[in-house]
């Protein structure tokens, strides 16, 4: 037992590194600096593909915000759907629509082109199938200046598949704002992006990953990085959009698939030494599982149950910082398939051709 007491001790350690660090940046108060981004200095851009239905509801989420930005640029990535009726009776001089060329396509291409026709300093980008607040952009005015400011995320599920992929998700999104404390951010979510039109132009490189027509963001960031542009985490509190998880077991693991083959083109060392540290408790913790069931199951089920009292102890105050108590009681059920999940994807990623609003992802 003298391993599994190491490994409970370094895993108690991990996890205090990880809590100290969001705490810190959730306890940080952007509305006290002197220097906040204004709505009439942003304008948002909004890249979509065959989604009629989200257009329609952004839509009428736009007309219940309280403050509004210069402008909202919508671009079309030659979508297939009625997508153009959404747009015929908007009678609202802040909403512009523009099409890409025949010859250009992708997500990427499609924020640049928005990027393009905005005149204002800043830029939020958004996708089509969020909601927010009407106090949004109020908010916006609360945060600090940066080049790329990551703003949260947050999933809507209606039934168990959709929650523990919400568990999968704020679990990435603790470790990479406690990792934004201890040294910078690893990753961000182009769903809800703000960055500065200059920084955007200096640092896209867009010809060196065009191919890929995902992971607009992650490159985003990484170049961002790279190029030494200040980068920002922003606390969960402020400019929350929801978002809805992959309702189906299919559509999960292909978003998952899609986010784990950003991460390894990315190349970034911070964000793997993450993903090792989190590999090497995996199958750690599996390994003295499989071990104790086949030797002892009575003595399983006590590390098991240590293992989830500590999982809870810790995730139940992030989990409740984000008013996501009820995913805290699926944590334990999450623990045991985690390791299988891992394994799917990873065996997904290299054998099953990836694809995204039906075309190849890799062109």
């Amino acid at each position: 037992m003298l391993g599994f007491s190491i490994l409970i001790v370094l895993y108690l350690i991990f996890y205090i590194i990880l809590i100290i660090g969001w705490r810190i940046t959730q306890d940080s108060n952007p509305a006290k600096v002197d220097s906040n981004i204004k709505p009439s200095e942003l304008t948002v851009v909004v890249p979509f593909r065959n989604e009629c239905d989200n257009l329609s509801t952004l839509l009428t989420n736009i007309n219940t915000l309280k403050t509004l930005p210069t402008k909202f640029i919508f671009i079309d990535d030659h979508s297939e759907d009625d997508w153009s009726v959404t747009f015929e009776n908007i009678n609202n001089d802040l909403i512009e629509v523009y099409s890409l060329n025949e010859s250009d396509y992708g997500k990427k291409t499609a924020i640049q082109e928005g990027v393009k026709h905005a005149a204002t300093k800043y830029i939020l980008c958004w996708d089509a199938d969020i909601q927010f607040e009407d106090n949004y952009f109020n908010d916006i005015e609360k945060l600090k200046t940066a080049d790329l400011i990551i703003l949260p995320v947050h999933f809507k599920s209606e039934n168990i598949l959709q929650s523990i992929g919400e568990i999968d998700f704020y679990l990435a999104n603790l470790v990479n704002q406690a990792s934004a404390y201890w040294q910078r951010p690893i990753m961000c979510n182009g769903a809800n992006l703000l960055f500065t039109k200059s920084a955007y132009l200096e640092t896209i490189n867009l010809k060196s990953h065009a191919h890929i027509l995902s992971g607009d963001d992650m490159f985003l960031l990484h170049y961002m990085i790279k190029q030494k542009k200040e980068v920002y985490c922003a606390p969960n509190q402020f400019c929350t959009i929801r978002t809805q998880s992959p309702s189906s077991f299919l559509g999960y693991f292909s978003q998952r698939t899609r986010w784990f083959g950003k991460s390894l083109l990315i190349k970034d060392g911070l964000l793997n030494f993450w993903a090792i540290i989190q590999f090497i408790f995996t199958v750690c913790f599996f390994s003295f599982f499989i071990y104790w069931i086949l030797e002892d199951p009575k003595t399983f089920g006590i590390i098991f149950l240590l293992k989830c009292g500590i999982d809870l102890s810790f995730l139940s105050v992030y989990f409740y910082s984000i008013q996501k108590n009820t995913l805290t009681l699926l944590i334990p059920f999450y623990g045991l398939l985690f390791p299988f999940y891992n394994l799917f994807i990873l065996f997904s990623f290299y054998f099953k051709k990836q694809k995204w609003k039906g075309r190849k992802l890799y062109q």
